[in-house]
């Protein structure tokens, strides 16, 4: 048996949100690691206490004590150690755009999450619908056009591991004011999602 306290340790609220392309990764290599899951309140306590250094989760604690925060940063270690990130230097520069793509669409989301005014975030979400959101369908997309697979170098990448999360948070109807329909036209990229979902149950043993 592993001990635990050998093993990288990444925190995160238990849903899939920032995290689950971090998991996903680490999973699929066979990176064993330690998944910490904690609540809000937890959360609130860990930042009080500045034990969080960039005040945000997922946070990952490597076993000589060094704390790392930020997720695009955590993703592209976790692809790294599993293999989903490529070593052509072409290809993972389109990958390492890609996942800075990605965030800046799930910025825009997070802020109409954040937000309490009831009026204030129905307006966010009308606004993400109109324009928005389509932009990022979009962009999936064109990178799909070509007969293309993947998003990047021809393979499962951590690129479509963190924009299958994303993209399931959008249009799964948890989140009023967006639709749930929203992908009918966008049939590669109905067909990309299914993909990544089936390679990933396929990897995990799900």
């Amino acid at each position: 048996m592993t001990d635990s306290a050998q093993l990288p340790r990444l925190t995160y609220f238990d849903f899939p949100g920032r995290g689950e392309a971090v998991r996903d990764a680490l999973r699929i290599g066979h990176v064993a690691f330690e998944d910490v899951r904690v609540s809000a309140a937890t959360f609130r306590e860990l930042r009080a206490a500045g034990k969080l250094p960039t005040d945000t989760l997922p946070m990952l604690e490597l076993p000589d004590g060094t704390r790392i925060g930020q997720s695009n940063t955590l993703l592209r270690w976790a692809g790294a150690q599993a293999g989903l990130t490529p070593t052509d230097p072409v290809e993972a520069l389109e990958v390492e755009s890609l996942l800075d793509c990605i965030e800046d669409y799930g910025a825009r989301l997070s802020v109409s999450i954040r937000v309490e005014d009831e009026a204030v975030r129905a307006s966010l979400r009308s606004a993400l619908a109109a324009s928005w959101l389509p932009h990022f369908y979009e962009l999936l997309d064109r990178r799909l056009r070509d007969g293309e697979a993947w998003l990047a170098a021809g393979r499962l990448t951590v690129a479509d591991l963190k924009a299958v999360h994303l993209l399931d948070k959008l249009i799964n109807g948890s989140l009023t004011g967006l639709p749930t329909d929203a992908l009918v036209a966008f049939p590669r990229v109905v067909a990309w999602r299914a993909r990544v979902h089936d390679e990933r149950r396929l990897r995990l043993g799900e």
